[in-house]
């Protein structure tokens, strides 16, 4: 694992990331400083703290919207493996209670089911875990017509109908922003009010750098936090996962699981 991997994988990767922001905000003060275009009067430096308190405010607000769909999607690798659970055990009492032809073919769809999802869904965003899906249901039709249990099958169908509701859910998180204008207009405010500030003059000069350092930090924190949580599932495909995105260690257990009992 290289060294940017490390970091990336780390709790503190979020800070990590700001460093080179804060370290752009700081030179900016500090050439502002040097080269006298400070030119707002200190007076006015009352008036910034109201300002701060009004895109903190917002941030949070942002904040709290996208929490709300982050711990939605904590939930979603549990109710996948349930659902691929519960139609594994189905499809294994038909194969040994009714042995029906079709049984293995939708065996091996669940044992594929994970890997499609991790490879062509998260990574190359294709179709192909729909597809797969629509397999399944077609391997029911077959196992009707071998004589399967009728009320297996409804409980079989009705997984993969969840399955496709939770695949649909992931792509409207992946896809869809929270409020984008809003994100924006936060965006835009935060760089008026941290290039204001460069030009305003305070004493001493570097008590300004400091605090400019501290608010780009503490903004833009959040900014990025907000804008990581956007899609929890955003993976790479690189074999370790961000601690900012919901884990995969139920899928990948269950994967490990259903490949040492399906042959």
């Amino acid at each position: 694992m290289t060294l940017i991997q490390r970091i990336k994988k780390s709790k503190f990767h979020l800070i990590f990331s700001l460093l080179p922001i804060v370290i752009l905000a700081g030179s900016v003060k500090i050439v502002c400083h040097f080269l006298g275009w400070e030119v707002i009067p200190k007076e006015l430096t009352t008036f910034f703290p109201s300002i701060l308190t009004g895109i903190i405010f917002i941030l949070g607000f942002l904040l709290a919207g996208v929490v709300t769909d982050y711990k939605e999607s904590e939930k979603i690798p549990n109710d996948i493996v349930a659902s691929l659970y519960a139609i594994w055990q189905e499809a294994e009492f038909i194969k040994s209670v009714q042995q029906c032809p079709s049984v293995p073919c939708i065996l091996n769809r669940i044992k594929v089911f994970i890997p499609t999802l991790k490879e062509e869904f998260f990574l190359k965003q294709n179709d192909e875990i729909i597809r797969l899906l629509d397999a399944m249901s077609e391997d029911i039709i077959l196992l009707g017509k071998e004589g399967a249990t009728p009320n297996y099958l409804f409980r079989m169908k009705n997984e993969i109908t969840n399955l496709k509701k939770i695949v649909n859910r992931i792509t409207v998180i992946k896809t869809t922003d929270f409020i984008p204008s809003v994100f924006v207009c936060i965006q835009t405010v935060t760089i008026i009010f941290l290039t204001v500030y460069c030009l305003l003059a305070v004493e001493p000069w570097w008590g300004g750098l400091i605090l400019v350092c501290i608010f780009t930090f503490v903004i833009f924190a959040i900014l990025n936090l907000i804008r990581d949580m956007e899609d929890p599932f955003e993976y790479d495909g690189s074999g370790y996962e961000k601690s900012d995105e919901v884990s995969l260690a139920l899928l990948n257990n269950f994967q490990k699981e259903i490949e040492e009992k399906i042959k």
